[in-house]
């Protein structure tokens, strides 16, 4: 064989090679995109909520887990696992600590203890009315007081909950007055024990998650909850009454990633993550409000009978949470924390 025989024989070896090359490519390309849909991401991620899929906070999760997923390029991929799965309500910081999952909605104003600035502060917020103004001065703390961050060692706080006021809703009997709370058990916030105690009731901070059943076999007699959780949390199942007693909402953090995790990242990446934050807590509360409604309709439909409360007795009972926030700033006060400087803070935005 010639010299330019053999480099033409060579020439067309390397292009049979060059061609089975993309097409072994092209193979591996549609078993990636048939098995997947897309390429896998550099970042595969799981994302843990005690709510169930239909819950107006997974909602919020489902379109941010989509926003983050875009605005990466693909880069990152989160798998929820919805309706407690991974994680519980009342444990779910250290559980995403320890690594239970990568990210996950949490609820550290259950926790039994710790997280002393982050469980007790929302008590402050008595009387404000507009949740984006609570968003706003909630957030506000947060850039100000390093002590709430502090509080969430071993993750990294990525969205914050805010909501609409919340009711009284009750097994046996509806309130009229507040001597009908005397005896009562009351699934609460600790925003509410204190205030709750005045009038001889008992909150129990209870999480969300873990109402019903306690509703439907009387471990307590009633829950602290808004409009849409008759329909969302089916509380229009196990309660009869809906008493139009204003409870108004603090801010908490409550989705975070596991520290670890958020270390591991790239600075891009978190930045993605950060810029989303305020965009993910809004979007949490616009789907809370856009349930209101349905829920009220769902609990008529059920049967709930809805009673106003007179404005005598919302200011009687709003006179409480004034004495119950003081006590709570003096006791962190006494733990070192600036309790009372963060309450002066809270009630001079709401023009007190």
């Amino acid at each position: 064989m010639s010299l330019h025989e053999t480099k033409q024989h060579q020439r067309e070896e390397d292009m049979r090679n060059g061609l089975r090359t993309l097409a072994a490519i092209g193979t591996s390309l549609g078993l990636a995109l048939g098995a997947g849909g897309a390429m896998a991401a550099d970042f595969e991620l799981t994302y843990a909520t005690p709510y169930s899929s239909t819950h107006p906070y997974a909602k919020a999760d489902q379109e941010w887990i989509d926003r983050i997923r875009e605005q990466t390029g693909g880069r990152v991929e989160i798998t929820p696992y919805w309706g407690g799965s991974l994680i519980t309500s009342r444990e779910g910081v250290d559980e995403l600590a320890a690594g239970v999952a990568d990210l996950s909605n949490i609820t550290p104003i259950y926790a039994r203890s710790g997280y002393e600035m982050v469980r007790n502060t929302p008590t402050f917020f008595y009387g404000y009315g507009d949740p984006e103004q609570t968003l706003d001065v909630y957030m506000d703390l947060w850039e100000q007081y390093p002590q709430f961050e502090a509080d969430m060692a071993g993750v990294h706080v990525l969205g914050f909950n805010v909501g609409t006021p919340m009711h009284l809703m009750l097994r046996e009997a509806p309130l009229d007055s507040l001597d009908d709370l005397q005896g009562l058990r009351i699934r609460s916030a600790v925003d509410y024990v204190g205030p709750l105690a005045a009038f001889g009731a008992e909150g129990v901070t209870m999480p969300m998650t873990e109402t019903y059943p306690a509703l439907e076999r009387g471990v307590v007699d009633g829950v602290i909850a808004p409009y849409e959780a008759l329909k969302s949390l089916s509380f229009a199942e196990v309660i009869k009454y809906y008493s139009e007693l204003p409870h108004a909402r603090g801010a908490y953090p409550s989705r975070a990633m596991n520290q670890a995790v958020w270390d591991s990242l790239p600075a891009d990446i978190q930045q993605v993550f950060e810029d989303n934050i305020r965009w993910l807590s809004e979007a949490t509360l616009r789907y809370a409000i856009e349930a209101e409604e349905e829920g009220r309709a769902y609990g008529e439909e059920q049967g709930v009978a809805f009673n106003a409360v007179s404005d005598e007795v919302q200011a009687e009972y709003a006179a409480a949470f004034v004495d119950n926030a003081k006590k709570v700033a003096g006791d962190l006060d006494a733990l070192g924390l600036p309790g009372t400087e963060v309450l002066a803070g809270v009630r001079a935005a709401h023009g007190d």
